[in-house]
């Protein structure tokens, strides 16, 4: 990394940061800086992995990801969109090392409220690689590292995920699940993946910058006329798919009401119903199915299952090809470039989607 780069960014190596992962993880995204400001509010640091920096557009590099679209996880190895030079080295945010990032930066009270937002190209140095479980045994014991940090994300991330659900956010909970394999790559177990705060408070962060960033680019160019962008949109669901589902959980005795503005508040009153019941896997598999499915598109649509206005994929850009996507368009209108043609990124969007269904349909 060259002086004349550092330069050309924001420095955030004495600044407060660290990664949450999955214990077996080696391509980290996504990073956190943390730090108090003089007025008492945080400033939080959403910073990830800056692929585009490495990746120039149109090089062999480039298309290749581009026709991947999608890394693919499998039970025993993972098939990167990108080689693992950059995937699990160059570009993964591991600790101790300088890091090109780029980042969603947020001024926020202890409420949840956000008073100031800045976007750009960073440069980090990550004080300490976190597995889940670690992290969350820091929050459970109060003991460990950085543990005033996690303490006030943590809380701030309950504050972030209630007011989502209190606007409409739909509430899914399903299990998911791991397998534990021998040397040879015989299954030895199959073991629930159980959701904690550690969890939790990494994913209301990347909702947050994924949302902020979306709305930001929505909102930079005035009047009807948009910037081309790429949205991650989910429609509401087919009243006929989902007064079908209705009709299914009242056999067990689950009243749900179908009106098209109250679907999100009902599927969550119906969730925590089940919660536990014989009948919740079941219940909570339909109910996904009954969801459109979400995809890619210019079109700001909106995301009915977070209750989001704008939403983008901006957090995971080693793994998803629209997350470079949305790196270049963001830094091309932070430089106040020209207008980019919708039909073009309309074209890539669409096999972005086409690419992401066929991913684990092909390996299955």
């Amino acid at each position: 990394i060259t002086a004349e780069e550092v330069d050309k960014r924001r420095d955030f190596r004495d600044v407060t940061t660290f990664t949450i992962d999955p214990e077996d993880a080696k391509d980290f995204d996504d990073a956190l800086s943390f730090k108090t400001l003089s007025n008492g509010h945080y400033e939080v640091g959403v910073h990830i992995a800056d692929v585009t920096y490495y990746v120039k557009p149109d090089s062999v590099l480039d298309l290749e990801a581009y026709d991947r679209a999608t890394s693919v996880y499998l039970v025993d190895r993972t098939i990167p969109m990108l080689p693992e030079r950059l995937s699990n080295e160059l570009c993964s945010l591991r600790p101790n090392e300088d890091k090109l990032t780029f980042a969603a930066i947020f001024e926020i009270d202890d409420k949840g409220k956000i008073y100031d937002e800045w976007f750009g190209r960073t440069i980090i140095h990550s004080d300490k690689r976190f597995s889940y479980e670690e992290a969350q045994q820091v929050l459970e014991t109060g003991l460990g590292p950085f543990v005033e940090e996690l303490t006030i994300l943590n809380d701030l991330a309950k504050k972030l995920r209630k007011e989502r659900f209190a606007k409409g956010a739909v509430n899914f909970e399903t299990t998911e699940v791991k397998f534990k394999l021998d040397e040879q790559g015989k299954p030895l177990a199959v073991v629930p993946k159980v959701r904690k705060d550690a969890h939790k408070l990494i994913e209301e962060f990347m909702l947050l910058a994924n949302k902020q960033v979306a709305t930001f680019v929505y909102n930079y160019r005035k009047g009807k006329e948009k910037n081309a962008f790429v949205y991650r949109i989910h429609d509401f669901p087919d009243p006929d798919k989902v007064k079908d589902f209705a009709l299914f959980a009242k056999q067990f005795g689950h009243k749900m009401n179908v009106e098209e503005t109250t679907i999100s508040r009902s599927l969550n009153k119906l969730m925590e119903e089940i919660e536990g019941k014989p009948e919740q896997n079941v219940l909570e598999q339909l109910a996904i199915r009954t969801m459109a499915k979400a995809k890619y598109s210019t079109e700001a649509k909106g995301h009915f299952g977070l209750a989001f206005d704008h939403y983008a994929h901006f957090t995971s850009p080693i793994r998803r090809y629209p997350d470079m996507m949305v790196h270049r368009l963001l830094q091309h209108y932070l430089d106040d470039g020209k207008p980019v043609s919708h039909s073009d990124y309309e074209e890539r969007s669409e096999h972005s989607s086409e690419r992401e269904k066929r991913a684990p349909d092909r390996w299955r």
